[in-house]
């Protein structure tokens, strides 16, 4: 017998066979599809499904962005790069519109949206996970603000609480400048807001497959589960990952199935009556 499983389902006292799985998640991967060389050793056919790929996904962009300044639009679509493959949090449909700012060549809303999100996302972290670090030297300085605009202080809290990993932290440092640079005036955005704008969007793009994707070699997911990622064991009371990946997450084990529906994804997985827990170890061999 099998049985749906919801996003976000509690642990219980028989699931010590199953890992979470995140899978609920945002990304767009076309203009990876864009900037694919077409191959003369290619086959024909497959030449031709390539092109109409292609073509499919320029019209798609036409109907969103606009025939007017088309090329200028298609350039920008592509030197963004792909959008990160990210658990559904606070930042998603934001970071969709500065990517929209940028093709449309609204360079410097693109710019101050990507630093603006930036610091959102810090906010969002330190109000929501500060009560869990109540003895932290830190506690006292935040836990009466509603907000708070010096990112240092965010990110120095962040990293010491062990949520930001080192890398994201120092990607937000960089960020920082680039938001010092585009509130504060100066006369070189005038002449050109494109780079800046692309560099802050970049950044912002790389905190965010740092610390919220649902795929990679963060230290919180199992190694060796080629082709899918599932959660350690012993990190699912950490607030972070309470917080962002358990709610985007499917509690399943080894013999679980995903169903793309026209409703959305739809897990199932099979009910056993006795089970033994697992490691996570026995989990990635695929154990029982």
């Amino acid at each position: 017998m099998r049985r749906v499983v919801p996003s976000g389902e509690a642990r219980g006292p028989g699931d010590g066979n199953k890992r979470y799985r995140p899978m609920i998640m945002d990304f767009d991967t076309r203009a990876n599809t864009l900037s694919t060389e077409i191959r003369d050793d290619w086959t024909p056919a497959i030449r031709d499904q390539w092109r109409k790929n292609i073509e499919n996904i320029h019209q798609e962009l036409s109907a969103e962005f606009g025939q007017r300044d088309f090329a200028t639009k298609l350039q920008n679509f592509k030197d963004l790069g792909a959008k990160p493959f990210s658990v559904l949090a606070y930042h998603n449909k934001f970071l969709a519109q500065a990517r929209s700012a940028f093709v449309m060549s609204a360079y410097y809303p693109a710019l101050v949206g990507a630093c603006t999100l930036g610091e959102r996302i810090l906010n969002h972290l330190v109000i929501k996970l500060r009560d869990d670090f109540k003895s932290s030297t830190h506690y006292k300085h935040i836990y009466k603000k509603s907000s708070f605009d010096k990112w240092p202080k965010m990110i120095d809290a962040l990293a010491d609480w062990n949520v930001l990993i080192p890398e994201a932290a120092a990607d937000f440092v960089k960020l920082n400048a680039r938001r010092n640079d585009c509130v504060h005036f100066r006369h070189d955005l005038d002449r050109d807001a494109r780079a800046p704008a692309l560099e802050a969007i970049q950044l912002l793009e790389a905190i965010i497959q740092r610390q919220f994707s649902a795929f990679g070699a963060n230290s919180w997911f199992i190694p060796g589960t080629l082709g899918a990622s599932f959660l350690r064991r012993d990190v699912e009371t950490l607030p972070f990952i309470r917080l962002v990946f358990i709610p985007n997450s499917f509690l399943v084990s080894n013999r679980h199935q995903m169903h793309f529906t026209a409703g959305g994804l739809l897990v199932t997985d099979e009910v056993l009556e006795s089970v033994e827990d697992l490691t996570d170890e026995q989990f990635a061999m695929g154990d029982i």
